[in-house]
């Protein structure tokens, strides 16, 4: 009886064995298998490591772009784990021998070592692979790179990088749109300063778009999604040029200025010398339809697409698409004095536009006296040669008001010599480290004001909007300085700081903000903008009865200080 029970038991024990090694088998038998959009997106990642990291790269004398391209079907077609990282070890090479032995676990982390958090992961990557990958971060020898070049104030400039050779050729195979991509996006990652504050992880933002670019169908597929990819750095100087896209969207303005108020596309600035037929626009209308489309659709529409810090600075550029369009004479059908219009108006090139708007503002005077021995300063024409016979004048004025509404041109150190009693500090930048990409390190702060007793010592009030952008930031930065100053208006555009450009496949352009732009203290400008001591937007209301409202509230406030 022990004896059959004994037997028993050795077979039971000998089929569990049986069972657990046949399962073991099996399991080991099957590969396992990586994600398509998750391989490609490290293979985005290891290539722009890679490029920037890896010193033979940097020489320029591999053709990085042809490596990728040819590594691509390499990758797409590695399904497990195996295949997928024997060949990203193939790239490794292809860009230079890595010794794993000389690599110490020890060494220092790079101090941004969160921007390399991808390497550790081990789903995709065997200890091998990230050995290697660890070993080109942390070993890295600062060099010249081919690929990136520091411009004079610290910006980068992508003078080597092809996409505007071939004009005709709008929409690149599969793996040129990738590239398109992966150099978008990896110089994003180690060269644009304010990443952290895109609003999203950017990592996500690759495994979104490799996909889409993979599966763009044709020429405005694959444009538009590298536009929307763009748009996702949430910059007013982010955007996307391509001729093509300008064919579908238009060059062709109407000459007026649109903003989006109190939920409406309304006309806040008709430019007369150029309206034909006259009084086809007029200030105050409200747009109901722009390219014979509801207005608000046609603005949905296009939002994906429309850059923008913030939402005020998106709005801005949303109104750009409804007033242009295609051809020479543009559609619209407008409210007016309650009465709905079908009107059609002449179109033109932007510039003309531009010279449209500064020749009113010329006229209208580059400084004047107000009521009430209030001094008036128009920032957007006023040029370094005026500043002094405009001080002078203003100089024995209760206030002055700087109007930024509009920019303004290269016075502020000028005007600054007149506001302050002694130099003080305004600014500090972060720069590209060109030697470890990726961080971005403080310059020391600049200072703006000269010693001056004599100094202005009335009030110095700046009106600024979503219209002051960049230098015109930068002038207000400089300007809030002054002892007495107050700023009144609504959130700027958010996006201060030299923009760089580069060029990608299908003869398309992308621009970025460059350089960081912060007070001394820290305090960024970037997507917030200038903060106003007092919110002021204009209203339909006001617009219609031809009233600036945000001027109105800086007069009573000089008035009444309050």
């Amino acid at each position: 009886m022990r004896i059959k029970i004994t037997i028993k038991i050795v077979l039971c024990v000998v089929l569990v064995q049986l069972i657990l090694l046949t399962g073991t088998q099996a399991y080991a038998a099957k590969p396992r298998e990586i994600d398509q959009t998750a391989r490609m997106a490290a293979l985005g990642k290891v290539w722009g490591l890679l490029k920037y990291y890896h010193p033979e790269v940097a020489k320029g004398q591999i053709d990085w772009d042809e490596v990728l391209v040819n590594a691509i079907p390499a990758v797409k077609a590695a399904l497990d784990y195996d295949s997928f990282n024997q060949e990203i070890d193939n790239l490794i090479q292809r860009a230079g021998d890595v010794t794993v032995g000389d690599y110490n676990p020890q060494t220092p982390a790079h101090p941004n070592e969160p921007l390399f958090k991808w390497i550790k992961d081990s789903s995709l990557f065997n200890n091998e692979v990230r050995k290697k990958l660890m070993l080109v971060q942390r070993k890295h020898v600062p060099a010249e790179n081919y690929y990136v070049q520091a411009g004079p104030v610290g910006n980068t400039y992508y003078t080597n990088e092809k996409g505007n050779d071939d004009p005709f050729h709008p929409y690149p195979d599969e793996n040129h749109r990738l590239l398109a991509l992966y150099r978008f996006w990896n110089i994003i990652q180690y060269f644009f300063p304010y990443k952290k504050d895109i609003g999203e992880d950017w990592e996500d933002v690759l495994e979104e778009f490799v996909p889409r670019l993979i599966d763009a169908a044709d020429l405005w597929d694959y444009q538009l999604t590298m536009k929307e990819a763009t748009v996702r750095i949430n910059d007013t100087h982010g955007y996307m040029y391509s001729y093509y896209l300008l064919v579908r969207y238009g060059w062709i303005y109407a000459p007026v200025e649109l903003r989006y108020i109190e939920g409406k596309t309304i006309v806040t600035r008709a430019y007369d010398s150029l309206m034909d037929p006259p009084g086809a626009l007029q200030e105050g209308d409200i747009i109901l339809k722009t390219h014979n489309t509801d207005v608000d659709e046609y603005r949905e529409s296009v939002r994906k697409y429309s850059h923008g810090s913030n939402e005020p600075a998106k709005e801005r550029i949303i109104s750009e698409y409804v007033q242009m369009g295609s051809t020479w004479t543009l559609p619209f059908t407008v409210l007016r004095n309650g009465q709905t219009l079908d009107v059609s108006v002449a179109g033109y090139y932007s510039a003309y536009v531009e010279q449209a708007r500064r020749a009113e503002d010329l006229a209208a005077g580059k400084w004047k006296l107000l009521p009430g021995n209030i001094g008036y300063v128009s920032m957007g024409v006023l040029e370094k040669e005026d500043v002094d016979a405009a001080m002078s004048e203003l100089v024995n004025t209760r206030a002055i008001i700087f109007d930024l509404r509009y920019n303004a041109r290269s016075t502020q150190y000028l005007i600054s010599d007149y506001l302050n009693p002694e130099p003080v500090d305004f600014v500090k930048f972060t720069t590209p480290n060109m030697d470890y990409p990726g961080e971005f390190p403080f310059t020391g702060t600049y200072d703006t004001g000269s010693e001056n007793p004599g100094y202005y010592k009335g009030k110095v009030v700046l009106l600024f909007d979503e219209f002051t952008q960049s230098h015109g930031e930068f002038v207000c930065m400089a300007l809030q300085t002054a002892p007495d100053v107050t700023l009144i208006g609504s959130q700027t555009a958010g996006a201060d700081g030299n923009y760089s450009s580069c060029w990608l496949p299908g003869y398309i352009s992308f621009h970025f903000s460059g350089l960081g732009i912060y007070y001394p203290d820290g305090t960024p400008t970037q997507r917030i903008g200038i903060v106003p001591d007092i919110v002021v937007r204009p209203t339909v209301q006001g617009i219609q009865a031809d009233r600036d409202e945000v001027l109105e509230r800086a007069v009573q406030f000089i008035e009444t200080n309050q």
